[in-house]
């Protein structure tokens, strides 16, 4: 109940009235006896063990004060012509009390200084001596391929060529030749085994920050060792003073005074550890005071009334106003681009092409179709060759900011549908990190490709694959590298595209997700021109006002917005496609023209996946 000492617990029982207050009484019962366990074990972990701690102490100065009285008295019997203390000695035994009491906090403050010392000294020699430790640290890496090793690799498979060339002549074993390209061999192998894969590039350190925390508090550690031993000494020398002069008294009046002062200082303490035992049961007290609970009204029963009409007809106006508030929601919800003037409003740039999303995502590879796809596509080609003019060279970058958004799948169809308007098209992957292009035209992936001319390990010939596309060829990314980058960002790839672009009317580069890694926009920087894909539902995020302002500041061309997946609802292509030419396919083609239109143009459901690959 709020703002009292009182809950009030409401149980529901299903079963017989009859039952229900015995069942309901037992609950209550069972709640009540592990509340109160609970809170009292939890108060007994820290009372408890604090009264306990101080009825010792108490108990242990008791019997000191015990025997100092005890030592007193035993004195006093036989030695009864004592002279009793005047002023004077009093004063001094307060003094010496006093100077006790400080040497006692000094020697404590000087063990926690040293303890602290030994600490962080241990700490100190953990940190240097872990990997990456000491007063100065790596702050970063880069390692590079060796190019001896690469050179070493290139000579070696020279030279086994030319061995297999002369075995593959006639020559025999002997051969002088064969016998010096063998050992030849034989060095360059035993200098590859030799040499690392990877080298230090670059390479830089910068302050420990752990390392000097552990070194200014160590050094504070040592002054505070050092402080400390001069106030122990100090203290010592003026108790050692006092205690000279308390031993110029007369033998026995000085034993006298030393016995008193045990006893003082015993009572002293027991007045203290009374004090403090005195204030530990107190709380213990509350704290098990605290934890008592009692049951003031037993507990009664009531059947529930159902109350099904009210509950239906409130379910009802419930279910109106979530719908309403979610329909709602949603559209304030969903920032997807859907249509292309969405497109050029938020990217400022023209939509060159909206794709519509289909079942078959890729373009028949043996043969012309007509389908909404394939007309989007021939839009496409015919708006890349107008703005032809307008472009700084042949080469083109399909790049994206955001993954799956279809880049490859856009790559290969525009590809292939500019070689059969009759370009002449190279294709190359670029995507040097997940290439997927040589899936898409079924070529052998262990081909050699751009990794491998980059390199310098392959000529132009070797990288280059025809394809079954008359116009259409291939350069595979080939084996993916330590660091694309540093590749793409080469004089070899620029020196690429200028020979290329001597004999090809486009050249069609793919590259990976934009605002993933820096691909796209070297290999945007290279070819010059950028044809941005957009997958339509997906929103204008970050990474894609970045990947813009990326290519606005770098002075790349952005040609135009593929809008891909279009909604089928939401593709003019489509909606005209249907209406216009698929009475006049099916004449003309009969099934197999039927067969190349959409699934539901056919009278069956369309699905929205497409069957490419993830790019």
């Amino acid at each position: 109940m709020p703002n009292t000492e009182y809950l009030r617990v409401t149980l529901r029982v299903q079963g017989d009235i009859d039952r229900a207050p015995a069942q309901a009484q037992y609950a209550m019962e069972v709640l009540l006896r592990k509340f109160q366990e609970h809170y009292q074990a939890l108060n007994a972990q820290t009372a408890r063990p604090s009264r306990e701690f101080v009825q010792q102490q108490y108990e242990e100065a008791q019997r000191e004060y015990e025997r100092a009285s005890r030592q007193l008295s035993e004195y006093l019997n036989q030695n009864k012509d004592v002279i009793q203390s005047d002023n004077q000695t009093n004063i001094l035994l307060q003094n010496i009390a006093r100077a006790e009491t400080q040497l006692f906090d000094a020697e404590r403050v000087q063990r926690e200084a040293y303890t602290r010392m030994a600490q962080l000294s241990q700490q100190l020699k953990q940190e240097a001596s872990r990997p990456g430790g000491g007063p100065y640290k790596e702050l970063s890496r880069v390692v590079r391929a060796n190019p001896i090793l690469q050179q070493l690799q290139t000579d070696l498979a020279r030279a086994q060529n030319e061995l297999q060339g002369l075995l593959l002549q006639g020559f025999g074993e002997n051969h002088p030749d064969v016998q010096r390209l063998q050992g030849r061999v034989a060095e360059l192998q035993a200098q590859v085994r030799k040499e690392q894969k990877m080298i230090l590039d670059v390479q830089s350190t910068g302050v420990n920050t752990l390392y000097e925390a552990l070194q200014r508090d160590y050094l504070q550690a040592v002054v505070d060792a050092q402080t400390a031993d001069k106030r122990v000494a100090e203290l010592r020398g003026q108790l050692q003073q006092l205690r000279d002069r308390l031993n110029g008294l007369p033998d026995r009046q000085r034993v006298y005074e030393q016995l008193r002062l045990n006893v003082q200082l015993a009572q002293a303490k027991v007045q203290l550890m009374k004090t403090k035992l005195d204030e530990a049961i107190a709380r213990e007290a509350e704290t098990q005071t605290a934890g008592q609970i009692k049951l003031i009204d037993a507990p009664g029963a009531q059947p529930v009334d159902k109350q099904v009409p009210f509950r239906v007809m409130l379910a009802f106006a419930l279910s109106l106003i979530l719908s309403t508030g979610l329909v709602l929601l949603l559209g304030q919800v969903d920032q997807g681009i859907y249509t292309p003037s969405q497109v050029e409003a938020l990217f400022g740039v023209p939509v060159v092409a909206a794709l519509p999303r289909m079942r078959r995502a890729l373009l028949a590879r043996d043969r012309s179709e007509q389908t909404p796809l394939s007309a989007s596509y021939q839009l496409l080609s015919t708006s890349l060759m107008d703005a032809n003019g307008r472009m700084k060279g042949s080469a083109v970058a399909i790049t994206g900011a955001d993954p799956d958004v279809g880049r490859s799948t856009v790559a290969y169809n525009l590809a292939m549908t500019l070689a059969r308007d009759g370009a002449r098209v190279v294709l190359i992957d670029a995507d040097m990190r997940q290439p997927s292009l040589h899936r898409l035209l079924r070529t052998d992936a262990s081909h050699p490709g751009l990794s491998e001319w980059l390199q310098g390990q392959i000529s132009l010939e070797q990288a280059v694959q025809q394809t079954p596309i008359e116009g259409l060829v291939f350069i595979s990314a080939g084996v993916p590298p330590e660091n694309p980058v540093r590749l793409l960002r080469s004089p070899q790839f620029q020196e690429l595209l200028n020979t290329l672009a001597k004999v090809a009317d486009f050249i069609i580069v793919d590259t990976p997700a934009g605002a993933t890694f820096a691909d796209g926009t070297v290999v945007g920087l290279a070819t010059g021109n950028v044809l941005i894909v957009h997958a339509a539902g997906n929103a204008m995020t970050e990474s894609t006002w970045e990947m813009l302002a990326r290519f606005k500041q770098a002075g790349i061309n952005m040609v135009g917005v593929v809008l891909n997946k279009v909604r089928l609802d939401d593709s003019v292509v489509y909606q005209h496609f249907q209406r216009a030419y698929r009475r006049a396919l099916e004449t003309r083609d009969g099934l197999a023209g039927r067969a190349a239109l959409p699934p539901s143009s056919r009278g069956e459901e369309a699905e929205s996946e497409q069957t490419a690959p993830r790019d």
